[in-house]
């Protein structure tokens, strides 16, 4: 979404979400705050649920491009790839349960997310996918994770990170925290590499496509 009306109702869909919930938001509640027409948001969204679903894909795009831009001029990471990877993916999944917004929609009505998950492969996951790919092929490199397809490694992870970021609401009494660590393990157990790729730098187009 490119223009500034779409960015003032995505806005202010969310500051209405965050103040009143997801289901005592209305489309009148959002077109006032956004200044605009009720009108203007039929004829975009069919109704509040597709338009959170649309806010809620900004939100995940924000949050990655947040956890994975490395600032201009900043020194090169000395740690492994696999490390960096791991770290960063469970730092994004730390950013999503923290989030106002996306504790809302969970507690709510988490079937918003359904289209995300089950329906169809979004623009959100590929940015996930773009941005894992870089840091696999980068860990292909150096060793320090296994080599195997980018594709399919990327896809793994995506599903995996999915269930805990959705079904964290379902943990009963676990803190998240823990939930957490035990991602770690997961992550870093599944890119490790078996003993006869063990620090062995893959060869450059070893590890592209399926």
């Amino acid at each position: 979404m490119s223009t500034v009306g779409d960015r003032q109702i995505l806005n202010a869909a969310r500051a209405c979400v965050l103040a009143a919930g997801v289901h005592e938001t209305t489309f009148n509640d959002i077109a006032r705050r956004a200044g605009v027409s009720r009108m203007t948001l039929y004829r975009r969204y069919s109704d509040v649920g597709s338009l959170i679903s649309e806010l809620l894909g900004r939100e995940f795009a924000r949050i990655l491009r947040e956890h994975t831009q490395v600032p201009p001029g900043a020194a090169p990471d000395p740690r492994p790839a696999r490390q960096r990877l791991v770290e960063t993916v469970v730092a994004c999944v730390e950013a999503f349960q923290e989030d106002p917004l996306m504790t809302q929609v969970l507690d709510a009505e988490p079937e918003i997310l359904t289209p995300y998950l089950f329906n169809k492969f979004g623009s959100t996951q590929q940015i996930a996918i773009d941005l894992l790919a870089h840091r696999l092929n980068a860990g292909h490199q150096d060793g320090s994770i296994r080599r195997g397809s980018v594709a399919v490694q990327a896809h793994a992870i995506v599903l995996t990170v999915q269930s805990f970021i959705v079904s964290a609401s379902a943990s009963g009494p676990v803190p998240r925290d823990r939930l957490r660590s035990e991602l770690v393990l997961i992550l870093d157990g599944y890119l490790r590499p078996t003993c006869g790729d063990e620090d062995t730098p893959a060869s450059a187009g070893s590890t592209g496509g399926w």
